[in-house]
């Protein structure tokens, strides 16, 4: 289940990350310039509280909505624990592809830092490490599946 849980990460998540990383090497290169689309001031605004959203705010609100599911319940199963976490990592891949369009756009060094900063949080604290995991599988009071 955890390296289910890591591969889905990985496969979302590295794509917008790389992108990101070679739009922005390319800037500071000078071998780019970026788009001079000239996007309007509410755009970067736009973007920053959109990464915060999915960075951090949907996360402690899909994380609060799932335990009160779970409230009546004595236990939750482990297809349902799963379910849960993949909803996070598809969430959080969100941010580093806002990170991307940011770069992109050659935005503001505030807004483009507070978003990359967004997402370097939803990748670092949302990451399905074996710990994590086991930590929450108590938390949520998961029921393993029994083999045999």
């Amino acid at each position: 289940m955890i390296k289910k849980l890591q591969k889905k990460y990985f496969v979302l998540i590295l794509p917008p990350v790389l992108l990101a990383f070679v739009v922005y090497f390319l800037q500071q290169s000078k071998l780019w310039e970026g788009v001079h689309a000239a996007p309007s001031r509410s755009l970067p605004i736009i973007l920053f509280i959109l990464a915060i959203a999915v960075g951090v705010a949907i996360p402690i609100f899909l994380r609060v909505y799932f335990f009160s599911k779970l409230k009546e319940k004595k236990f939750s199963t482990e297809e349902e624990f799963v379910k849960y976490e993949e909803s996070i990592i598809k969430v959080i891949a969100i941010s580093p592809y806002l990170a991307f369009v940011s770069a992109l756009l050659n935005m503001d060094p505030f807004y483009f830092g507070g978003i990359v900063l967004a997402a370097i949080y939803a990748m670092y604290y949302h990451y399905p490490s074996e710990k994590k995991i086991n930590f929450d599988k108590k938390i949520f009071r998961v029921k393993e599946l029994q083999n045999g």
